[in-house]
């Protein structure tokens, strides 16, 4: 009975609130909430093998610094509860970020910005990198993780020059840029609501995704590559080419940039658009061939141009 009452207290407390404020918002609950620690934190760099980062609202920044420490600090222009603070728990050797109190309730949240920024020792790779975050931005520079996993829902998200076996990156409603450096098995960038930026040095599989966005890959090797817009245009630079390229847009422009000399069968395939190549092209049936016609090319469009061009 007293649990109930409490439990009422409580809603009515924030529903007045609501009233005066007129916004009212609770985080996220998740397990193990009394293992954390609120506020800013430093961890030697030998403990820390994998980061687990959950941010509600502000931007995040994680880049390297010289020190053998990771550190974990924000900043807000608000004075901030205990509870409201950023929450860190080393479990074993994951770090686990979480943007506050377990369960927090917020009033009048729209005051409260707050920025992280995490801190990694300059020659540090991580087992895995994961970050979940609702609204902001979210930078990555330079960082080396065997598994990169970003999922934002609405902010944008950028890789600076980082390294990994596996690359899983997406947004609901933000861009997508990806520097990637060394090699990667494979890279996946896919975006509900907004365009898509790759820069890729070495890739087995690279593939890209957009709803209703713009796609540009530029991309030194790779083995495969997969592009697909609904609504939006895609080009793609090929420094050499893969062993297959599969590029598909419902109504935008397509164009492929080949290097001198390549060789590779086109199956090409536009319902209400032109194809124009700057390349001498055979064709044999329904297919395009240029010298040996080794790779393989499809590009299909349903209203836009498509043009491959050499570069």
């Amino acid at each position: 009975m007293k649990r109930t009452v409490t439990l009422i207290l409580t809603a009515v407390t924030v529903l007045i609130a609501a009233c005066f404020t007129g916004c009212v918002s609770m985080s996220d609950s998740y397990a193990n909430s009394d293992k954390y620690s609120a506020g800013n934190a430093e961890f030697s760099g030998g403990s820390v093998h994998s980061l687990d980062i959950n941010w509600s609202s502000g931007k995040v920044i994680v880049s390297r610094h010289d020190a053998d420490t990771v550190t974990v600090t924000e900043s807000s222009k608000t004075d901030l509860k205990n509870s409201q603070k950023v929450h860190t728990w080393l479990d074993g050797d994951i770090l686990r970020i979480q943007y506050c109190k377990s369960g927090e309730t917020f009033v009048g949240f729209t005051d409260i910005e707050k920025e992280l920024e995490i801190k990694l020792p300059a020659e540090m790779e991580l087992t895995a990198l994961s970050y979940d975050g609702s609204s902001g931005d979210a930078v990555f520079e330079e960082i080396s993780a065997k598994s990169f996993k970003a999922d934002s829902s609405s902010g944008d998200v950028k890789l600076i020059a980082c390294t990994a076996d596996e690359f899983d990156i997406e947004s609901s409603s933000g861009d997508i840029t990806v520097g990637q450096a060394g090699e990667a098995a494979l890279l996946s960038a896919e975006a509900s609501s907004g365009d898509i930026e790759i820069s890729a040095e070495k890739v087995g599989e690279l593939e890209a995704e957009t709803s209703s966005g713009d796609i540009g890959i530029s991309v030194k090797g790779a083995r495969t590559v997969d592009a697909e817009a609904s609504s939006g245009s895609i080009a793609l630079h090929l420094a050499e080419m893969p062993e297959a390229a599969n590029i598909d847009t419902s109504s935008g422009s397509v164009k492929v940039y080949v290097p001198e000399g390549a060789g590779f069968t086109a199956d090409i395939d536009t319902s209400s658009g032109d194809f124009d190549s700057g390349i001498a092209l055979s064709k044999e049936g329904g297919k395009y061939i240029s010298g040996s016609g080794s790779a393989r090319l499809s590009i299909e469009t349903s209203s836009g141009n498509i043009r491959i061009i050499a570069e």
